[in-house]
């Protein structure tokens, strides 16, 4: 059938070609605004995130710090017997708790700091802080520090780490924002 009525196939009426082509470009266009709109979501969350979270080492006092939290819910997945396990009287119940792991290390020398006394501080804005003794634990081999904090929501949070060495009258204070980055 020829004209300006076609039938498309499987029996649904054509608009005319100026039309169905029109309406064909305003599909495309609400398709490709849509995916704007998804890509500047996506990039502006990772930016955020990026952006609050702190480049590592964290320099304090002669002392290189770094950091990572990992879900709870992925140490529960270890076995029974995996060291992780039992680290801190066990892993917490609940979702949105994390283990924070620091590592410190001298700056100079690049030796791993193992006799630190080490606390941290965990904060949502509008919520009660979180204060603890971080643990020292033998992580992999290697001797890291860590506890559990309750951080549910992506945040941020005001993470605030304590650190003082053996012989040192003075505390080392690092005080820095981080954002999940995904929830």
């Amino acid at each position: 059938m020829t004209g300006a009525h076609e039938q498309i196939p499987y029996g649904i009426a054509a608009l005319p070609n100026s039309r169905r082509q029109a309406a064909a470009i305003a599909a495309l266009k609400r398709a490709r605004t849509l995916a704007v709109l998804i890509a500047l979501g996506l990039t502006f969350g990772l930016a955020r995130a990026t952006a609050v979270n702190p480049d590592q080492p964290i320099l304090l006092d002669g002392m290189e710090l770094f950091f990572g939290l990992i879900p709870a819910e992925i140490l529960r997945g270890h076995p029974s017997d995996h060291e992780e396990r039992s680290m801190h009287g066990g892993v917490p119940r609940g979702k949105g708790v994390h283990h924070l792991i620091i590592s410190l290390f001298d700056a100079k020398t690049r030796i791993r700091v193992t006799d630190a006394i080490v606390t941290g501080s965990v904060t949502e804005a509008g919520m009660a802080t979180q204060n603890q003794k971080l643990e020292a634990m033998t992580f992999g081999g290697s001797v890291a520090y860590g506890t559990y904090f309750a951080m549910s929501n992506p945040g941020p949070y005001e993470i605030v780490v304590k650190v003082r060495r053996p012989g040192d009258r003075r505390t080392a204070t690092a005080r820095f924002q981080y954002w999940h980055v995904r929830r």
